[in-house]
């Protein structure tokens, strides 16, 4: 008889450690995700991204460390790490030449990590989508999402293990998009939920886009952990 021993890693969180979102070492990460839309088929992908470790490089004539991601479409966050959190400074496209300074530093995880620490960040929506025999119709609009350090001590199961003692951040914002004279002007609220576990980063999370709209409907993202590697 043969006998499968499931082992589930427990991993652990400290409290103001900047290790929920690690930078410096070379590493990537693989997700399952899921996209529901109320009013289309179901889509599931996977995707993996990659820190490419602390590197110097030049921002408008400035050089400054900075810690680029290269995400699955071939293009690049930079962040860089501040005592008051970790932000994300520039993007760049695959075919970029040089990188893109954000209009605002948009903050992944302020510091010290506490219950109640609140901060805004430019956002826009990007799940609600009408397909059309011939073209998709993106209702994409910008918005600022507010979030919010919900708890220090979730527990949650992937399929790389069970993380303990995560911390759940939650983001709240809403907005309008006007479309042509069919559309009209359609109503979206906008909830994310992310949790970070300790020394390894995001393993989950979920993000819902409600519209008022029965043509648009509502649509739900679920990104899941499912490889993590450090090289």
């Amino acid at each position: 008889m043969k006998y499968i021993l499931f082992l589930f890693i427990l991993i652990g969180c400290s409290e103001n450690n900047h290790t929920y979102f690690p930078l410096g070492k070379i590493k990537s990460w693989s997700y399952k995700i899921e996209i529901e839309p109320e009013v289309d088929k179901k889509t599931v992908y996977k995707k993996t991204n990659l820190s490419l470790g602390k590197k110097k490089l030049e921002l408008e004539g400035k050089k400054e460390s900075f810690y680029p991601f290269l995400r699955e479409d071939g293009s690049i966050f930079f962040y860089k790490l501040e005592k008051n959190g970790i932000f994300r400074s520039g993007f760049a496209f695959a075919k970029d030449q040089n990188i893109n300074k954000e209009k605002r530093e948009r903050m992944v995880l302020p510091s010290p990590i506490k219950i109640g620490k609140k901060w805004s960040v430019d956002s826009k929506t990007y799940l609600i989508l009408k397909r059309y025999p011939y073209y998709d119709y993106r209702a994409t609009t910008n918005f600022m999402i507010d979030y919010e350090i919900i708890s220090k001590n979730e527990i949650i199961s992937t399929p790389t293990g069970k993380f303990r003692n995560c911390i759940l951040i939650r983001g709240i914002g809403n907005t309008k998009f006007i479309g042509d004279s069919e559309i009209g002007s359609i109503a979206i609220n906008i909830l994310s939920e992310e949790w970070y576990a300790k020394g390894v980063g995001l393993i989950k999370s979920v993000r819902v886009e409600e519209t008022d709209s029965d043509l648009f409907g509502t649509t739900k993202m679920t990104q899941v952990l499912e490889g993590f590697k450090e090289n």
